[in-house]
């Protein structure tokens, strides 16, 4: 492709590509690091995550999440509001409880969303929370612990992707069953899409 003085144009092209991927990376660095760690130990090495996360070391932990096969623990944040600056601001603290929705061990669906990326100068610590959220089975177990530290076992029986105005997945159920959702931006650095991981008590 040639501009009209005759010049190629494909360079520059090529150029601008490079400088946006590497912007891309560089904003998101945490979110590569945490895939890189997470490829390294369950593909290379085959390690089981299991063990660094077990049952007793949330239980009677007030508002907490814990999925012992992806080695993730964070906070349960609860807000009051719908609105954007709440949630963010909740996302700094860690993972947030969708209001409206039920809560840990009722009947209904107790839903909750977490990052999966953002940028480095961002506040909060847990920007990547949910950055190996994909990578979790179908059967995983997930622990959550309510206000008062009881904790509940939920079981992932679904996995899929969603667009962001779907709102079925804050459906509370059919009135009989336990469910836990967990949702994630979807893919890398966007908000185009949304994982969810549907989860059913264990009992």
């Amino acid at each position: 492709m040639k501009q009209k003085n005759g010049r190629k144009i494909w360079p520059d092209i090529i150029k601008l590509g490079i400088f946006i991927l590497l912007v891309l990376v560089i904003a998101n660095w945490s979110y590569f690091a945490k895939q890189t760690s997470a490829w390294w130990i369950y593909d290379v090495l085959n390690k089981d995550t299991s063990t660094t996360i077990t049952q007793e070391v949330i239980s009677g932990k007030p508002d907490t999440l814990a999925i012992p096969s992806l080695g993730l623990e964070a906070p349960l944040v609860y807000v009051t509001e719908t609105d954007e600056v709440t949630f963010q601001r909740g996302l700094e603290q860690g993972v947030v409880h969708y209001p409206s929705t039920t809560l840990p061990g009722e009947i209904g669906n107790a839903y909750y969303f977490g990052h999966s990326s953002d940028y480095a100068f961002k506040k909060g610590n847990y920007k990547t929370v949910f950055a190996i959220l994909p990578k979790i089975e179908a059967g995983a177990e997930i622990y959550i612990t309510d206000h008062s530290g009881q904790q509940f076992t939920y079981k992932v029986r679904e996995k899929k992707v969603v667009e962001p105005k779907d709102v079925s997945v804050l459906s509370q159920g059919d009135g009989k069953e336990k469910l836990l959702t967990l949702q994630t931006s979807w893919p890398l650095g966007t908000a185009l899409r949304r994982y969810v991981v549907i989860a059913e008590i264990d009992t």
